[in-house]
């Protein structure tokens, strides 16, 4: 009975906590006013409109955002709400894992909150990230997924398991590490091998399969730009010879680890240095161990990737979902070795001093921004200010083409319903207003540097048959926010008409 109001009030405080931390970058995120950072702004385009594919990532994390645009309309706040839940997801499911590891809830939970010691998970999935994030919540649910199959054997499962590993495709094409490292985890481990051989592993391969085969049907009409790009992601189409590109690589995969793990390896390892001994030979548990050989997977897959692909470049987000584990497979090392109250004491001290750092940070960003930042950042561009001008040139809404996601989404956030066009976003173009729908058709771009229209702006007009070669260019300011560093400036183009940017219709 103890160990039951014991496991409640530890669930009870994990979500207490848990959901003070999501709320309040949730609030804070939303007291910055309507300005959008990079990803924002192209899910704001993405999200106008279901489609098989949007661009060179896959669609899931858009199709959740036009469910979300359905439900509490177009803007930052459901841009926000699907981040925080999404981050919400990543530490309940680490959480969760974390109880199968290590029997102390409060050595789980310290497991589980040691995330915000990962600099890719506790500022940069809060700042701007997208699929990463969904990759990593989808990875962190597949995990203990797997774990409940072990425990369990139910048919259920297994069919869980299929949709998350189609989800996870369908959120990031890198899953696919995620998943083979899991895999070969598995197939490395009797006791988990035995779940790939019964039969209903095939259920779940082929619930996958059904799931993600529309959005790869539709890749394939565009293979040759998605292969192009994740190759010049990886440096794949550098010219160098194989050393010299298996040392680039190396060289780059190192950096990048070191950079994701460096300050919660850190931490760990002075306060835990035990986790480092040999376990007691009767504290076997096979999870750990799934864990162990995950990891080990992981940095093998990629050494293939660099010594068979050519992969010669790596980023320290893209391993959000194949690391985001290690402190809790670290934890749940130094927990078997026991960990003393005062080391637990001094890990929880520097997590909350991290914790408040972000939140801090996130402050600086936007209203410290002027005293601690040379230069101005996307959040401080004046877009209220100069929505209301062109509100005053006569622009009610419509179309809003933009040189950039930024140019057009941060105007569009301030006329209702409008559709937003932009040359950034490859292979999608929303869909025409009706007919019956009367609008203007505004094209801007940012005029800051020099006042003629950007060729690539340019190019994308020319593509849709959109003419705008007699048209006036006018120009408008406002100064940045909370800063006295200057002005942001745009020049605009307003057509009377929304049909005369009717042309671009969905290819």
């Amino acid at each position: 009975m103890s160990l039951s109001v014991k496991s409640v009030s530890s669930y009870r405080l994990f979500i207490g906590l848990l959901l003070g931390y999501v709320l309040t970058h949730l609030l804070i995120r939303l007291a910055m006013g309507g300005t959008l950072e990079l990803d924002e702004a192209e899910q704001l385009i993405l999200g106008q409109q279901l489609a098989w594919g949007y661009n060179t990532q896959p669609p899931l994390y858009s199709w959740l955002q036009w469910s979300f645009f359905q439900l509490f309309g177009e803007g930052v706040f459901a841009l926000a709400l699907l981040k925080s839940l999404l981050l919400f997801g990543i530490y309940l499911f680490t959480w969760l894992t974390a109880r199968s590891l290590i029997r102390e809830p409060r050595i789980a939970l310290l497991a589980t909150l040691s995330l915000f010691l990962i600099p890719s998970i506790a500022w940069e999935s809060v700042r701007d990230l997208t699929h990463s994030v969904l990759a990593t919540a989808i990875a962190a649910a597949m995990f203990y997924t797997v774990i409940r199959i072990y425990q369990q054997r139910a048919l259920g499962g297994y069919l869980v398991l299929g949709v998350l590993l189609a989800c996870g495709m369908l959120a990031k094409y890198s899953f696919a590490l995620f998943a083979l490292s899991l895999l070969l985890a598995a197939v490395s481990l009797p006791g988990y091998r035995r779940l790939l051989l019964d039969r209903r592993i095939l259920i779940s391969a082929v619930l996958a399969l059904l799931l993600v085969t529309p959005h790869l049907l539709w890749a394939l009409a565009y293979q040759h730009q998605i292969s192009g790009f994740i190759a010049n992601q990886m440096g794949e189409a550098q010219q160098m010879d194989y050393l010299a590109g298996v040392i680039s690589g190396l060289s780059s995969l190192t950096k990048s680890v070191v950079e994701f793990l460096i300050l919660v390896w850190l931490v760990l390892t002075l306060l835990f240095p035990s986790a480092y001994r040999a376990l007691p030979a009767d504290n076997v548990n096979i999870h750990r161990l799934l864990m162990a050989r995950f990891l080990l997977a992981a940095l093998l897959v990629c050494i293939v990737l660099i010594m068979v692909m050519g992969a010669t470049h790596f980023q320290s987000r893209w391993f959000q979902p194949l690391l985001f584990i290690f402190p809790l497979y670290f934890l749940s090392r130094a927990d078997a070795m026991g960990i003393t109250a005062q080391r637990e004491m001094l890990l929880r001290s520097v997590i909350i001093f991290f914790a408040v750092t972000v939140i801090v940070l996130r402050f600086s960003q936007f209203w410290l921004a002027p005293y601690l930042q040379r230069h101005v950042n996307r959040m401080q561009l004046p877009s209220a200010e100069l929505a209301e001008q062109l509100k005053q040139q006569g622009f009610t809404g419509g179309t809003i083409i933009g040189d950039s996601n930024l140019s057009a989404s941060n105007l569009a956030l301030y006329f209702d319903n409008a559709r937003i066009l932009s040359p950034k976003v490859e292979f999608f173009t929303v869909a025409s207003h009706l007919r019956s729908v009367v609008g203007q058709c505004l094209i801007t771009w940012h005029a800051n540097r020099r006042d003629s229209m950007p060729e690539t702006l340019t190019r994308f007009l020319r593509q849709q048959g959109i003419v705008v070669s007699a048209s006036k260019q006018d120009y408008i300011s406002a100064p940045y926010r909370y800063t006295d560093r200057g002005e942001y400036r745009i020049g605009y183009i307003l057509l009377g008409s929304e049909l005369l940017c009717n042309r671009a219709q969905e290819n």
